[in-house]
């Protein structure tokens, strides 16, 4: 990993996504890289809550919802924004979705420690004719990492969000903290080596 790696900016649901202020983040970005990497939640809504993607797609969920994920409208939205209100041209916007299936050789081992656990309790809840609930993940208090698997009713599960924490935000609404990469670094676990050509990009004079 180098200190100019991507991305550079982050925007997340709990923070008021601004169009101004992204482009301006954007540009600064670029005039001190000579690149941007931009990583947007789908969720990303206006002072008033409205997502920003709504304005831009009619397409809805069975439930009546505007679809957020998978269409692309929104990566396509700051894209335009991008070129419209700075000088970079050249912009690209990609909308994953099953992305992690492409790459079935970097899996993170707790992660895969923890899903085959959480699928033999389900076999078992199941077995025992308790199909009203499902297993859930719980982080235990301390520095180092546990956890914990228990079966919670469906009603403790479905339609609830837990949002991130102020302290994993940072002050500026555009990226994570430190703190954010203390807790997820024993869910990612070790990261892939990644190389770098020679003639790696430089900023703009």
């Amino acid at each position: 990993m180098y200190p100019d790696d991507g991305p550079h900016l982050i925007y997340l649901p709990e923070r008021p996504f601004h169009i101004e202020k992204f482009a301006a983040d954007v540009k600064a970005v670029y005039a001190k890289h000579g690149r941007c990497v931009v990583a947007a939640s789908e969720g990303i809504s206006d002072a008033d809550g409205t997502p920003i993607a709504a304005a831009y797609t009619k397409e809805v969920d069975s439930h009546g919802n505007v679809q957020l994920s998978g269409s692309g409208a929104l990566g396509d939205l700051l894209a335009n924004i991008v070129k419209q209100k700075t000088e970079i041209s050249r912009v690209r916007a990609d909308t994953f979705g099953y992305l992690q299936r492409s790459f079935p050789g970097i899996v993170s081992a707790t992660d895969a420690k923890e899903a085959r656990e959480v699928g033999r309790l389900a076999v078992q809840a199941a077995a025992k004719k308790n199909v009203d609930g499902s297993v859930a993940i719980k982080r235990k208090a301390g520095k180092t990492y546990r956890a914990e698997f228990k079966l919670v009713p469906l009603s403790a599960v479905a339609k609830e969000t837990r949002h991130m924490p102020d302290e994993f935000i940072s002050k500026d609404g555009n990226d994570i903290t430190a703190a954010f990469i203390r807790y997820a670094k024993p869910l990612v676990g070790e990261l892939p080596k990644i190389g770098r050509f020679a003639g790696k990009p430089v900023a703009k004079k």
